[in-house]
């Protein structure tokens, strides 16, 4: 195609041809396709849980058992004791596990985010307010970040 033609084919506004739109189609399928393959495989429920409290892991817990926990701040550590039925701490998350998985109860945080994370038996539940992270240990397609 000379400069005329590449001209003339800009002003009949014909900016896509019939092979750009093939290959349009197929990058968001492809995009589509592993989009649902990462949010819908099957995983299997982790075994246990662990607390960490910026970054480092302070407790571990086993997922079968069910029990209440309580995290909770004080002077600049994070602690976890068995729930006892009053928080009557401060910068605190009521930590639930039941039926194989574990959520956040209760927590005084400002946004309370992590309560919306629900129950979970793989994955992260994530407290950025208190700098808390509880991680579900031992199902299937982990990663090592």
């Amino acid at each position: 195609m000379n400069r005329r033609e590449k001209i003339a084919y800009i002003r009949a506004g014909r900016r896509f041809g019939w092979g750009d739109v093939v290959v349009l189609a197929a990058a968001l399928l492809l995009t589509a396709v592993f989009f649902l393959a990462a949010f819908y495989a099957p995983r299997e429920p982790g075994a246990s849980f662990s607390v960490c409290y910026r970054g480092e892991k302070i407790f571990t817990a086993d997922l079968e058992k069910d029990a209440e926990y309580l995290f909770y701040i004080e002077g600049g550590k994070g602690i976890v004791i068995p729930y006892t039925g009053a928080a009557d701490r401060s910068d605190y998350n009521r930590i639930r596990v039941s039926g194989g998985s574990v959520c956040v109860a209760e927590a005084d945080c400002p946004d309370r985010t992590c309560i919306s994370f629900g129950r979970r038996s793989w994955g992260e539940i994530v407290c950025l307010a208190h700098e808390m992270t509880i991680v579900i240990e031992g199902g299937g397609l982990e990663t090592d970040i």
